[in-house]
């Protein structure tokens, strides 16, 4: 479940409590967030090393996509 989403003008974190992600993106003017599906790989720090599998990713995106927030809709797309 995520917790929280943060983020800059080229990422945003996801929080999920024990574990975070970053996905690399765009922040738009509307204001809205375009992420990459293909930027999710590695859990951040301490879990750096393991890697994120293609479930684990597919959940992920699944979650963001229940989670949006109206006033600032995060979009995920393969690039």
């Amino acid at each position: 479940m995520i917790k929280s989403i943060t983020g800059t003008r080229s990422y945003i974190i996801v929080d999920f409590g024990d574990r975070r992600v970053k996905i690399q993106g765009e922040l738009t003017t509307a204001p809205a967030f375009y992420g990459y599906i293909n930027s999710i790989k590695n859990w951040e720090a301490p879990f750096e090393d393991n890697l994120i599998t293609e479930s684990e990713r597919e959940g992920i995106v699944a979650q963001i996509s229940k989670y949006n927030n109206p006033e600032f809709p995060v979009f995920l797309e393969n690039w």
